[in-house]
């Protein structure tokens, strides 16, 4: 008994740290001139999407259809009251579609003055990459239409494709 009191204990400590760290890193981002972005997977790839647009993420969850809407938007979601588009990214950037799964999420942001959201297999991480480290996205690099990128930005060893919300709701398919 006393044996997973420590382990829960270690745990919730854990947890704090955690939560430290995640803290400084905001403060730390304020001064260091980058931005702050969410990312997440779709497929093998990670995106991003700037934080001050992203209003909510929550758990996939069975959608409404509704008829006569564009091919990559899934249906409708009733969230506290507010009836919100949910589209999938791996139509829109012709990509197989998948089966969602307990890791799905929904990304609920800001558009165009209009709030949708956007089915992801799985949230990343928050990251803040300097304005330094993005660079144009190379056109024949990606699988994606490169008019809906604002370009790729680099974190250590990893890149993140940072995607522009606003042209893709631009541009219709």
């Amino acid at each position: 008994m006393s044996e997973e009191l420590g382990e829960k204990k270690e745990q919730v400590k854990q947890k704090k740290a955690d939560i430290k760290e995640a803290l400084m890193n905001l403060l730390n981002s304020s001064t260091s001139g980058g931005n702050q972005y969410v990312t997440f997977a779709i497929g093998q790839e990670e995106y991003g999407i700037e934080i001050k647009q992203v209003q909510e993420i929550t758990a996939y969850r069975t959608l409404t259809s509704l008829p006569n809407t564009p091919h990559y938007v899934k249906g409708i979601l009733n969230l506290r009251g507010n009836v919100i588009p949910i589209m999938d990214p791996r139509i829109k950037f012709g990509m197989p579609e998948v089966e969602y799964n307990k890791s799905s999420v929904i990304i609920i942001f800001k558009t165009h003055e209009k709030t949708i959201g956007m089915i992801v297999d799985k949230i990343s991480d928050v990251l803040t990459i300097e304005q330094a480290a993005i660079q144009e996205t190379p056109e024949m690099a990606m699988n994606i239409d490169t008019q809906f990128l604002n370009g790729v930005g680099k974190v250590g060893e990893k890149f993140i494709i940072i995607l522009d919300i606003d042209k893709i709701f631009k541009h219709d398919a």
